[in-house]
């Protein structure tokens, strides 16, 4: 059998821990840029004037309603909607975003940038009667921040 002599045996083993030491590293660091990386989503219950922050830079603002549906005891010609219009505030600006299952033109869900708005629940669900006064609206947004390209 052959053995290394003492002189490189004392220069190799530290090397070789060294090269260990720096593999994990690497695997940890590569490990913690994923996790921050993962898409999450998050809920928010939203009135007129209200907003709320979703990510350090970004802020999203319900502006108002826009309830054009026919209301209970009322004669239309057209079933009408309900749309949603919001501002995503950033150091860019504000973008405006609408939200709505039945307006033309429009979807209950956008992506913006790396951020997509999901309509879930809206209050109230259906018209208010006819000589009633304006409702106290609310909306449920599911707020989902995709993974940012590398």
């Amino acid at each position: 059998m052959h053995y290394l002599p003492l002189s490189c045996r004392t220069w190799l083993f530290p090397l070789f821990i060294a090269c260990l030491a720096m593999l994990a590293g690497c695997g940890a660091a590569g490990s913690a840029g994923d996790a921050e990386n993962t898409p999450r989503s998050v809920t928010h219950v939203l009135s007129p004037g209200q907003q709320v922050a979703i990510t350090a830079t970004d802020t999203l603002k319900l502006e108002r309603v826009n309830d054009s549906r026919c209301r209970k005891g009322a004669v239309c010609v057209w079933k009408g909607y309900v749309s949603y219009s919001f501002s995503l505030l950033n150091s860019a600006g504000a973008t405006d975003i609408v939200l709505s299952e039945s307006m033309p033109g429009a979807s209950s869900s956008v992506t913006v940038n790396h951020l997509t708005f999901t309509l879930l629940d809206v209050d109230p669900a259906t018209p208010p009667p006819l000589n009633a006064a304006e409702p106290a609206y609310r909306v449920k947004v599911k707020i989902t921040q995709g993974a940012l390209p590398r």
